[in-house]
């Protein structure tokens, strides 16, 4: 590890990418909190805008499954366009996209704003979602190439608490908002901090040099990425809604399937891929991928049945449940920062299995819970869960990272939020059909009114989201075996 004679700390030299203190704060810290701020406007948007759709439904006089669309088209776009543009980074620059990005979303959501039709609002939703990808999916490059290596696992465990600040902090900041003032508050309160943060990232974020950029884009492979990753998630996001064996999602399962051997075939043709397909033989960058799609299947299916458990099964208030969730995010918040300090010191490998144990432990220890489990008892799991999160998807993100080269940074930064879509999309849906089937036929077994019968519809309840924390430990533990694989370090940079 190189350190400065003097003080004994890292080299900013050891950087990629470099730049001037501001006001005596080194650059990688500027760049960290730029990263960090557009990051948690990003996720912000995704979890701020599900507590107004019912409000939206009724504004514009719309059907609930009309109204969905506002959130879903924010996830297929940017779930789509997220490896495109993480490699555009690669090519173009990452201050380039991140400018560009962080503008054009401020803009957008102040169009999203003033909409005052149904089209118009998923028009300025579809244009978030542009910028967002554009954002999101260079955040950890930009990080990774602003700090020296042994630095890197703390900055970004930052970044990833950022993540957990902008998912947790979107239901309680909405709901307020809509209460006091209406839905447009949730869109147009955000465009200070939005332009103020675009100003910042023109005048103090740097690029990497345009010497070492890699050229070449390929378009049709980003075309046919964007369309293979939208068909995906909307199949699994809607197939319980629509019926698995609809033709509406069978068809879009099966152009999922033709378009994967279409986008394979375009991509060892290329000379210059949109996803180098050679990247999913290091092991490290499989591995990372894999086990970070796994975790977050589990994760998050089962978590968004909490409130199923603490407001329609024991019957809290919803100011309540979310008092007693908040502890997940907390233990994000707080433990990722630490996780990655631990990860640049002993090794970032290592540190993720344990997160793995723990995130299996927690999620297998909310299975447990029954009808008169104490909230002291609830909370208690969800800290556990949420702080194997945190010492996890840090070192994991320093994995995949340092298995890639320099030229192909923003696709491994773009990979890893697809990573978590997919995972988020498909354990949702999972764990949505286990706990719906597992309750019904708990309750149609005791009684022959089934869920409207109040008597057995709590333990029903209980009954289905116990099973699906249960599939979701097991699969916590499955993602162990990918995370521990270390296959060949990738060659040195040239």
């Amino acid at each position: 590890m190189n350190r400065d004679q003097m003080t004994g700390r890292p080299r900013a030299e050891d950087a990629r990418v470099q730049g001037p203190d501001v006001l005596g704060v080194p650059y990688r810290w500027l760049a960290l909190g730029l990263v960090c701020l557009g990051i948690f406007l990003g996720t912000l948007d995704t979890s701020i805008i599900n507590i107004a759709l019912p409000t939206l439904a009724d504004e514009f006089g719309v059907a609930r499954d009309e109204v969905l669309w506002v959130s879903l088209i924010f996830i297929l776009v940017s779930t789509g366009l997220g490896l495109v543009m993480g490699r555009l980074g690669d090519l173009y620059g990452r201050k380039r996209l991140y400018v560009v990005g962080f503008a054009c979303f401020t803009a957008a959501t102040g169009l999203s704003a003033i909409a005052g039709s149904l089209p118009e609002l998923l028009g300025g939703r579809t244009v978030q979602a542009i910028a967002a990808s554009m954002v999101i999916a260079n955040g950890a490059a930009i990080v990774t190439d602003s700090f020296p290596a042994s630095q890197r696992g703390q900055a970004l465990g930052i970044m990833i608490g950022t993540v957990g600040i902008g998912v947790s902090i979107g239901p309680v900041l909405g709901g307020v908002l809509i209460e006091i003032l209406d839905w447009r508050a949730i869109f147009w309160t955000r465009i200070p901090l939005g332009v103020i943060g675009s100003l910042l990232v023109i005048a103090l974020l740097r690029d990497t040099p345009t010497d070492e950029r890699p050229t070449g884009l390929d378009l049709p492979g980003s075309f046919t990425l964007f369309f293979l990753l939208s068909a995906a998630v909307l199949a699994v996001n809607r197939g319980q809604a629509w019926g698995w064996g609809s033709p509406a999602i069978v068809g879009l399962f099966a152009a999922t399937a033709v378009l994967v051997v279409v986008f394979i075939q375009i991509e060892r043709r290329s000379r210059s891929p949109v996803v180098d397909l050679d990247l999913f033989r290091r092991v490290p960058f499989s591995g990372g991928i894999l086990s970070a799609v796994l975790q977050f299947f589990g994760l998050t299916g089962s978590f968004t049945l909490m409130p199923f458990y603490l407001i329609d099964a024991r019957g809290f208030s919803t100011l309540e449940a979310g008092a007693i969730t908040v502890g997940f995010p907390l233990a994000m918040l707080v433990g990722s920062p630490l996780s990655g300090r631990l990860a640049d010191r002993v090794g970032p490998r290592r540190v993720a299995v344990a997160g793995l144990v723990v995130v299996a432990a927690g999620l297998l220890s909310l299975a447990t819970m029954n009808s008169e489990t104490s909230v002291a008892g609830v909370v208690l799991r969800m800290i556990v869960a949420g702080a194997g999160a945190a010492i996890f998807l840090t070192p994991n993100t320093m994995v995949i990272m340092a298995s890639v080269g320099p030229e192909r940074a923003g696709t491994a930064s773009a990979a890893q939020t697809t990573a978590r879509t997919m995972g988020n999309a498909i354990g949702i849906a999972v764990a949505g059909a286990l706990f719906t089937s597992q309750a019904a036929r708990y309750a149609l077994e005791r009684s022959p009114l089934g869920l409207d019968d109040p008597v057995v519809a709590p333990d029903a309840l209980i009954s289905g989201i116990r099973l699906a924390f249960l599939v979701a430990g097991i699969v916590a533990v499955v993602a162990i075996p990918p995370a521990l694989a270390r296959g060949r370090a990738r060659p040195p940079d040239p």
